[in-house]
């Protein structure tokens, strides 16, 4: 069984189908990468968006998470971005 057929297994196994296997994976994946991390680097959120980033980026690339979620994740990272900016600019 290779990395790609795991989704399938957990769909035919749990009775459901297979794109909302690939999602409950995912997250589960993102999780158990992410948490660890949070606790360790308490204080900066920037390692915590890149090791997000970089998570999505690997289930992407194995085919476990759609394209467009990594997308919208880099849109709202450039939205708080771009809010960060004005509030620096603007002094608010």
């Amino acid at each position: 069984m290779s990395l790609e057929d795991i989704p399938s297994q957990f769909a035919e196994y749990f009775g459901i189908n297979e794109a909302t296997a690939q999602v409950i994976l995912s997250i589960a994946i993102i999780f158990a990468i992410l948490l660890p991390t949070m606790y360790l680097a308490k204080n900066s959120r920037t390692i915590h968006l890149i090791v997000l980033f970089l998570t999505e980026c690997l289930l992407t690339g194995i085919g476990w998470l759609p394209f467009w979620v990594l997308i919208a994740t880099v849109a709202m990272m450039a939205v708080a971005i771009a809010v960060l900016g004005v509030g620096a600019v603007t002094g608010e």
